[in-house]
C-alpha cells in the first residue's frame, strides 16, 4: 500500500492517542477512515476534527461505537459499514489500555481487562475483517503491541502478556494470511506521550518508573509517522525510535539487564 488515496481505513481505538493521530494523518492523504471506540462523544468530536483535515469533500469519515472486548457488539457494529460492497483496505488495531502495578496489588479484573481489550480486542476485530480482505485477495493488518511486549519489564504483569500475545497473534496471522495477498505489521512503540500514558505514569511502581525513564518519549504524531511509512514499505515490525530499535535487537540483553535492575532497586527498598 504505496498510497492511502480513496483507501478505506477502520481505526480502533482511533479517538485518542496513537489512533487519533493515525486518523488525522491518513485523512490528511485521502483516505476513508472509519474510527471505532467505546465514548459516543468522544467519537462525535473525533469525527467533526476529522472532517476538518479532509483533503478531498468526497472523502468518507465514519464512526462506530463499540467495545472491542464484545465479539456480538462488534461484529454487529462493524457489519453495519463494512460489507463486500464495502471492502476494507487497512485495519489498524490500536484500542487498548494499561493496567500497571506489582503483581500481589493487581486486581484479578486487571488482568482480565487488558487480556480481553489489548489482546482479545485485537483478534476480534480482526475476526470480522480479515474474512472481508480474504475475499478482495487485499488488504494490510497493522497491530499495536508495545516495548513491553518485547521484554519483560517490572510492574506490567497484567499489561506485558496482552502485548505478547498480540505479538505472536501477529506472526501467526503473517503466515496464515499472505497467501491471500494480504499483509500484515506488529507495531512496538515506546512510551508516547497519550491520555494512557498520563494513567500509567499515576500508577506505575516507582521501580517501573526508573526503569522506563531512560526508554525515551515519543509524540503521538511521530509514532504515527513511523507507522505509516512502515506499512507503506509493508515491513512487518515497525519499530518507532531509536531507544526502542536498540531495545528490541538486543531484547535478551535487554531483559536480563532489566532483571538485575529492577531486583537490585526492589532490594534498596526492603
Amino acid at each position: 500500500m504505496k498510497e492511502f488515496k480513496n483507501k478505506n481505513v477502520l481505526i480502533t481505538g482511533g479517538s485518542s492517542g496513537i489512533g487519533l493521530a493515525l486518523a488525522e494523518k491518513l485523512v490528511a492523504e485521502g483516505a476513508n477512515v472509519w474510527v471505532l471506540a467505546r465514548r459516543e462523544k468522544l467519537l462525535d468530536e473525533t469525527v467533526a476534527q476529522l472532517e476538518k483535515g479532509k483533503a478531498s469533500p468526497t472523502q468518507k469519515i465514519g464512526r462506530i461505537q463499540a467495545d472491542v472486548s464484545n465479539f456480538s457488539e462488534l461484529k454487529t457494529a462493524i457489519e453495519k459499514i463494512f460489507t463486500d460492497k464495502l471492502a476494507p483496505d487497512l485495519l489498524i488495531n490500536c484500542a487498548g489500555l494499561v493496567h500497571p502495578g506489582e503483581f500481589l496489588e493487581i486486581e484479578p479484573d486487571d488482568f482480565a481487562s487488558d487480556i480481553n481489550v489489548d489482546y482479545l480486542g485485537t483478534v476480534y476485530t480482526t475476526k470480522v475483517m480479515a474474512p472481508l480482505m480474504v475475499k478482495n485477495k487485499s488488504g494490510h493488518i497493522v497491530n499495536i503491541s508495545s516495548l513491553a511486549g518485547v521484554v519483560p519489564i517490572y510492574g506490567y504483569s497484567a499489561y506485558a502478556p496482552a502485548k505478547y500475545a498480540v505479538r505472536a497473534f501477529s506472526e501467526i496471522l503473517k503466515t496464515e494470511l499472505t497467501p491471500y495477498n494480504i499483509h500484515v505489521s506488529v507495531v512496538y512503540p515506546p512510551d508516547t506521550d497519550t491520555p494512557q500514558l498520563e494513567y500509567d505514569n499515576a500508577h506505575k511502581p516507582n521501580v517501573t518508573k526508573e526503569i522506563t525513564q531512560g526508554g525515551g518519549l515519543l509524540s503521538a504524531s511521530a509514532v504515527a509517522d513511523c507507522i505509516i511509512k512502515g506499512i507503506k514499505k509493508d515491513k512487518f515490525a515497525i519499530v518507532p525510535g531509536l531507544e526502542g530499535k536498540l531495545l528490541k535487537a538486543f531484547s535478551p540483553i535487554a531483559g536480563k539487564a532489566l532483571h538485575i535492575f529492577a531486583l537490585n532497586k526492589v532490594k534498596q527498598q526492603s
